[in-house]
């Protein structure tokens, strides 16, 4: 059954329920000691000699009364009068009618008329309108008006007509209350299919737009929104479903965003993996087929293998890091710490590799303590991976690198700005120069130098501590990261 169905019949049942059971009860109680209350009710208004019925039907005739034509003394044979006069003699009463005090109809014998008198005396001429009964005599007066003209008829039965007494309650009030029960019904079933129409119209609607939406989104569309605002429970279904959407939407951005990631970390791996491979291979041929004839250059060809070998062991380490440190799971020991005290140390503990790679280093700091939430281990890869990236696609034999450090936002945020005197990179790639194996075609990046993850693991590890990273061209490459300053955040932000 549909819903629609559903709502009509459960708006009928409401209203047929109560009286079934209310007629049921009533019957019950008619069966029982208790009907003699129905008893006695309907002995008041026993319609003896039909009395109730003749009054209605004389005050109702009485527009006739006025409108007949008396000139002939008698009712037309085929008009309403006919009726009265019929319905009358039928019930037992003769009547007699008056217009202006001069009899113009009348089928009352003299006798009635005498026994009329003795009940009611002369009141049966005074009297405007009367009602009397003695045993089997039963007498009415009505008196009509219309301006000057009087009208008045006289009914009497004198109960010698072989007419059983009716009940006025059966016959008149039960008879239209079981009209007023059925123009109820009527009026209760059409008020119940407008309602049922306007609130199926309400719930399908919004069922149909749900529908369409589920199909939609099945069919792959996850662009379609539900166009239903009205501020009710289906509204807000629908509002619910479309941030469902939306989710489902992003959720598949995502999961795309990821499987490219994917393919490109594939493709990188490959990439860099076969170029040391191929070149250690060539060197091994040149060295088993006898290329190599001296000694110094077996010596030359070792040193290179060792030299990709160890790009291949740089490359396994990086991966294993950016897999370790892209996992959701893994866990920063975050620690205070001074920024200024630990950029100091660690320029002084690698001095010699400086010297060895021809990079100078300049710090520039305004403030003597910069407090930060650090992990020193990931931090130290950090600045590894940014000298070995400024090291590593520079066009000199030698670089200058500034560090410099300022703090921002009322001492909220920590800045520090990684900068060397190298090629820049093309503005159109310096938002994804932290991508992992992104690689541009100028000359800060030479295919087969490096393992393209590194500025990646300084992405992921700068917002592990809740901070941002960004490339600028400033005449070289500038690396400007931000962390909060201690205090303003206690734990590291995963992203």
């Amino acid at each position: 059954m549909t819903l629609k169905r559903k709502i009509q019949l459960s708006n009928l049942l409401m209203v047929l329920i109560p009286i079934v059971l209310s007629l049921m009860g009533v019957f019950l109680i008619m069966k029982t000691s208790m009907g003699s209350y129905w008893n006695t009710l309907e002995t008041m208004y026993i319609n003896e000699n039909g009395l109730q019925s003749a009054q209605s039907l004389i005050y109702t005739y009485k527009m006739e009364l006025w409108d007949h034509d008396w000139g002939g003394r008698e009712f037309e044979p085929n008009g309403d009068m006919t009726n009265l006069e019929e319905t009358l003699a039928a019930m037992g009463y003769y009547v007699r009618i008056k217009m202006n005090g001069e009899v113009v109809y009348t089928t009352i014998s003299e006798e009635d008329i005498q026994a009329a008198e003795q009940v009611v005396g002369d009141a049966l001429y005074t009297a405007k309108s009367l009602t009397a009964c003695e045993g089997d005599l039963t007498v009415i007066k009505y008196t009509f008006y219309r301006d000057e003209d009087v009208c008045s008829l006289i009914a009497v039965n004198n109960g010698r007509a072989d007419l059983a007494s009716r009940s006025y309650l059966r016959e008149y009030i039960l008879k239209y209350l079981l009209i007023l029960a059925f123009l109820f019904i009527g009026l209760v079933e059409l008020a119940n299919l407008a309602l049922s129409r306007w609130i199926s119209r309400s719930v399908l609607e919004p069922l149909k737009e749900l529908s369409a939406g589920a199909r939609e989104i099945r069919n792959g569309n996850l662009d379609h929104r539900i166009a239903y605002g009205k501020q009710d429970e289906f509204g807000e279904v629908c509002r619910d479903f479309n941030e469902m959407r939306g989710y489902l939407k992003q959720s598949v951005k995502q999961r795309q965003e990821f499987e490219k990631r994917r393919r490109e970390l594939i493709t990188g791996v490959s990439h860099d993996l076969r170029t040391p491979l191929t070149s250690i291979r060539g060197y091994l041929e040149g060295l088993l087929e006898g290329i190599a004839a001296t000694p110094e250059m077996r010596e030359r060809y070792l040193k290179a293998i060792q030299t990709r070998t160890g790009d291949l062991e740089r490359l396994v380490e990086s991966l294993s890091v950016y897999n370790r440190l892209e996992n959701e799971t893994f866990q920063y020991q975050l620690e205070p710490a001074d920024m200024r005290a630990f950029l100091e140390q660690y320029v002084e503990s690698n001095g010699e590799q400086f010297r060895r790679d021809h990079v100078t280093v300049r710090l520039r700091f305004r403030e003597k303590r910069y407090p930060v939430m650090l992990d020193g281990n990931e931090w130290k890869r950090v600045m590894d991976n940014l000298f070995a990236n400024t090291v590593r696609y520079r066009e000199k034999e030698t670089s200058a690198v500034t560090i410099s450090l300022e703090s921002r936002n009322r001492r909220l945020k920590l800045e520090l700005t990684f900068a060397d005197d190298g090629p820049g990179v093309p503005e159109e790639s310096l938002g994804r120069l932290f991508d992992h194996f992104y690689r541009t075609d100028e000359a800060r990046t030479h295919s087969g130098e490096g393992s393209g993850i590194g500025l990646a693991v300084v992405m992921e590890i700068v917002k592990g501590h809740g901070g941002t990273v960004r490339a600028e061209n400033r005449k070289g490459l500038a690396v400007v990261l931000t962390l909060p300053m201690e205090g303003g955040a206690k734990e590291a932000v995963r992203k």
